[in-house]
């Protein structure tokens, strides 16, 4: 089986993954999304696991297919998770290539993704006059705050992920 075969099939179970994970954080409460950050994972394991090109077409699938079948993330919404989302993927794919520990990876995603949806939410403000209720500071600051457990969660599960992923054989991303 060739490696884009592998990578296709790989995204075709993250996106799958990236559908039905929020809908079952969502049994808890519809604030139990926006708190755990479960459309988060499978983005930043595609990143990992199958590059930054494969993965951002994850990234990029994932909240419009999720948003279309489920109606969440609602609208407004998602244009500025497509932006946060396919930063995870590049982002975390590209430091995956240079070999870069899964730690620093996740740190360093997170960073830039939170960063990408800010300037999102600044320029369409700014740039288009655009102003949903999330669209201003105190909203970002608190949306942070309130996804702190799901970074721990991140922090947990994707390294557990990996390291049995790449124990087995499974990571596709070729390293540096």
């Amino acid at each position: 089986m060739t490696q884009s075969i592998k990578k296709m099939a790989y995204g075709g179970l993250l996106i799958a993954i990236g559908i039905i994970l929020p809908q079952l954080f969502h049994i808890f409460g519809q604030a139990a999304g926006q708190t755990f950050l479960p459309m988060h994972i499978p983005v930043m394991l595609a990143g990992m696991l199958i590059g930054p090109v494969w993965a951002l077409g994850v990234a990029v699938i994932v909240p419009v297919l999720s948003s279309l079948i489920t109606g969440m993330p609602a609208v407004p919404m998602l244009y500025f998770m497509l932006f946060e989302l396919a930063a995870y993927a590049v982002v975390s794919g590209l430091l995956a290539k240079k070999g870069v520990n899964v730690y620093l990876n996740l740190a360093v995603t997170i960073l830039c993704g939170r960063a990408v949806y800010g300037l999102s939410l600044v320029a369409a403000v700014n740039v288009f006059s655009f102003a949903p209720p999330f669209a201003n500071a105190t909203a970002f600051f608190t949306g942070l705050v309130s996804g702190l457990p799901g970074v721990a969660l991140q922090f947990i599960v994707i390294p557990l992920l990996m390291f049995a992923l790449r124990k087995g054989g499974l990571v596709l991303v070729k390293t540096k």
